[in-house]
């Protein structure tokens, strides 16, 4: 340890002037640290009694004296989790204040804080002043092994860089591109450590220099910089339905759903194979902020990623190391995992004397004994109860429920004589549902109304949608192209005039400006943040900087380019679909936009954009002589290719993520659903009119396996259908049903969007052809919003939710944003 400490001393510029708090228990590495960090520099060691660790304000008072005669510390060491304790006021005006006494900060063990709540602790200046510092070890070797000083408040964070010259950093995984990811090892070539059931054996980590490697169990990335960023732990993957997924990465992607002052973590309940994922809030939440909140991030992550149950909490334990304390959290969670069953049955056997507990091998025997239903067989109306015993469940469980629709749902099973309570404990098992360890009372209460299909129950009475105006852009001609945005930051869109322009979300500044040969259809594709690319109607594809404006690359396809370019998963390949005569599918290198290979599907042009399938390394491409073709990446093969009877403008999209199963739709008004394996149709639903408007498809994040088609049509309605698939039958069966349709009042070409609007949840944007524009409840069609554009929309709408704008163009020749 003596040379760790040294080495760190010297970067930290350790003096006898320092006071160094120990506040590490013995039994964790990190003390030794301490405690000979102070004898080695001479400095003060302060430490406190075991009680004091439990009162972060008693310890915060003794660290940091509010008078003048006692001096406060200047190195502090702690795990995030603990830290966080003393609060982000405590935090940003007694500790990490300008005039305090700290002046070095240490915080290991845990994942670093990210910079958004970096933000909420300090100002930027005080990096000038103070090392705020990642440390990072393991047991075996150091836990001072690696150490970054911050310098910004902005980009993540590293792991830091070897504290000790002789300290070795290896990646156990392959190279990808200009990034290494996998598990990072430590070694050192003077540091020993013996441990039996590992050094014994014959396999060990050893290269040929005799360095011993530690495995950290830490999942990093390499940077072609070298910079190292924490990932997340290697053996927190859990399987889940046949899914391996990462507790780390789900909770990362919540993280940014949340406010800079919240902290999630998930956690895997083994027993009832439930992910519960807690937040920790440091001011209460009404119901309808969880339900708002929940809702939004179950929107922002796939099916196997969405937590079962969501549990609110204002404080997250510590064990005796100052680590998060998943155990006692998830021990804290347990109850409250599944109230809403025991909601139900406890209102059965308390009101219903009918329903008795039976374990499931004599209800089994019952049913075969009996034909007569008794128990959980039961249905709720033969259990003896009524609409109002319902309506009563409905909302004490609704209160938990984060989605309206299960609600309904529940209402409606409860008063199904069809349906056995069984089933509806079930479904209660699979609802979403979020819960708090403090009560508390709904800002708004419940509210019941009804309709022609029945009793619907709502939980609260959604605002009144309200769209302004905000600015408009004069492009000069039409403006048909769909409108695109990057991260929030640009919005991008072409037009007839040959301008293609890149503008502030916020203000609708030029950003940049670029005058093309001919006129813009075609959706822009970002590829990074100083490249993007657009085809044209001169035949050639274009990559431009949108900060600079200035062409970077250009391509000759050989015919009009309508259909956005594709970059495919991997980031390596760019599929380009056009009116070219000879070949109308191309396939570039993204590196130096190379040919890599080219080939001509059916006799007619390419309108639809392509369908990558990223598992099959394949693309479903469509033509407009209605033939469709599933055409392999690597080689440009074609594996197999059917046919329509009419020409196909719709861009297909699979009816989930991994799903088999993909939609397509042919100008005639026919919405057919395929096999990816072979192209073959499965069902069709045929609308009223002409489809030129791609798909959109909603899976919503519930468990009633039904996903939502949601096009419009040249009848002048919006359609929504309603897709059901056989996942357990082979082969596979597919149902359309129509789930709404609205009719807007002209023709509609543009695709529809969807975005979530909070709290009326969410919502689908159209275009018409008269200029009218609407917001749509996508539950029920119902319209929240309408307005009228000054010229006919053709453009396909985009929509930034963290500004809550939304842009489309209009053949006024205007870029129209609109605020709600």
């Amino acid at each position: 340890m003596h040379r760790t400490q040294y080495s760190g001393a010297q970067k930290l510029n350790v003096s006898m002037a320092d006071i160094i708090y120990l506040g590490t228990p013995c039994t964790f590495d990190p003390f030794v640290v301490e405690f000979f960090l102070a004898l080695q520099n001479g400095a003060t060691l302060l430490t406190s009694h075991h009680s004091m660790r439990d009162s972060p304000s008693r310890v915060l008072s003794a660290l940091f004296p509010d008078n003048l005669v006692k001096p406060g510390i200047s190195i502090l060491q702690m795990t995030p989790s603990l830290f966080r304790q003393f609060g982000a006021n405590s935090i940003r005006e007694r500790i990490l204040s300008s005039s305090s006494s700290l002046r070095v900060l240490l915080l290991g063990g845990e994942p670093f804080p990210s910079n958004a709540e970096l933000v909420t602790w300090m100002d930027p200046s005080v990096l000038l002043q103070k090392h705020i510092c990642n440390i990072y070890g393991v047991t075996e070797l150091s836990c001072w092994s690696l150490l970054h000083i911050v310098q910004t408040l902005q980009g993540q964070v590293s792991l830091g860089t070897p504290i000790e010259e002789d300290t070795v950093l290896r990646i156990q995984c392959q190279n990808d591109g200009d990034t290494q990811q996998g598990e990072l090892l430590l070694g050192s070539a003077s540091r020993r450590c013996y441990i039996p059931e590992i050094d014994d054996k014959l396999d060990t980590l050893k290269d040929d220099s005799g360095i011993c490697f530690r495995a950290t169990g830490d999942l990093v990335t390499r940077l072609k910089d070298g910079t190292l960023l924490y990932g997340e732990r290697a053996n927190d993957v859990v399987k889940r339905a046949g899914n391996r997924i990462s507790l780390g990465l789900i909770t990362r992607k919540i993280q940014k759903c949340l406010l800079s002052s919240e902290l999630a973590t998930c956690l895997w309940l083994e027993d009832l194979q439930k992910l519960i994922c807690c937040i920790r809030t440091q001011e209460p939440k009404t119901r309808v902020q969880q339900r708002a909140q929940t809702f939004d991030i179950l929107s922002k992550v796939s099916n196997a990623e969405q937590p079962d149950r969501f549990v609110y909490l204002q404080h997250f334990p510590c064990n005796v190391h100052g680590k998060l304390d998943k155990q006692l959290l998830l021990k804290e969670c347990i109850p409250l995992a599944q109230p809403a069953q025991q909601i139900l049955k406890s209102f059965l056997h308390d009101r219903l004397e009918c329903v008795e507990e039976s374990n499931e091998n004599s209800a089994k025997r019952q049913r075969l004994e009996d034909s007569n239903p008794c128990g959980y067989d039961l249905s709720f109306r033969q259990a003896g109860g009524t609409s109002f015993h319902a309506i009563t469940i409905c909302r004490e469980i609704g209160l938990q429920m984060c989605i309206d629709d299960e609600q309904r749902h529940l209402f409606e099973m409860l008063l199904d004589e069809n349906i056995p309570l069984r089933t509806v404990l079930r479904f209660l098992d699979t609802a979403k549902l979020v819960a708090n360890n403090i009560k508390l009372k709904p800002v708004e209460p419940p509210v019941v109304t009804s309709c022609h299909g029945g009793l619907v129950i709502k939980r609260i009475e959604q605002p009144v949608l309200k769209l302004r105006f905000l600015w408009k852009v004069n492009f000069e001609k039409c403006v048909d192209s769909p409108v695109t945005e990057y991260e929030g930051r640009y919005i991008c869109v072409g037009a007839h005039s040959k301008i293609l322009r890149t503008l502030d979300p916020q203000t609708g500044g030029e950003l940049s400006k670029v005058r093309l040969p001919n006129r813009v259809e075609c959706k822009v594709t970002f590829l990074s943040e100083q490249l993007a690319m657009v085809g044209c109607y001169d035949g050639s594809l274009y990559g431009f900087n949108p900060q600079t404006g200035d062409i970077v690359f250009s391509v000759e396809i050989g015919g009009m380019i309508k259909s956005q370019p594709l970059l495919t998963a991997d980031g390596r390949r760019i599929i380009v679909c056009s009116y070219a005569e000879d070949y109308n599918v191309y396939c570039l290198s993204a590196e130096r936009q190379e040919v890599l290979w080219c080939l001509r599907i059916g006799e007619k042009p390419i309108f639809a954009g392509p369908l990558e399938l990223p598992s099959e390394q394949s693309l479903i491409i469509c033509t407009l002589d209605g033939s469709y073709s599933r055409v392999a990446i690597t080689d440009g093969s074609v594996e197999w290719t059917q046919q329509f009877r009419e020409p196909i403008f719709s861009t297909p999209v699979l009816l989930e993520s991994k799903s088999n199963i993909f939609l397509s739709a042919e100008v005639a008004g026919r919405v057919h659903a395929c096999h990816v394996g072979n192209g073959r149709i499965l069902a069709t639903y045929s609308s009223e009119g002409n489809i030129f408007s791609s798909l959109v498809v909603k899976t919503p994040p519930t468990f009633m396996g039904h996903a939502f088609v949601v096009f419009g049509c040249i009848d002048q309605h919006v359609y929504c259908l309603r897709c059901k698939t056989g996942s357990n039958r082979f082969p596979v069966s597919v149902e359309f049903g129509l789930h709404w349709k609205i009719n807007l009042g002209a023709p509609i070409y543009a695709t529809p969007s969807l975005f979530t609007v909070q709290p009326n949840g969410l919502l689908v944007w159209c275009g018409a052809t008269d200029g009218r524009v609407v917001l749509m409840n996508f539950t029920n069609g119902e319209i929240q919003w309408s307005d009228k554009l000054p010229g006919e929309v053709f453009s396909s709408a985009c929509y930034i939710e963290g500004l809550r704008r939304v842009y489309v163009g209009c053949r006024d020749n205007f870029l129209y944003c609109l605020g709600v």
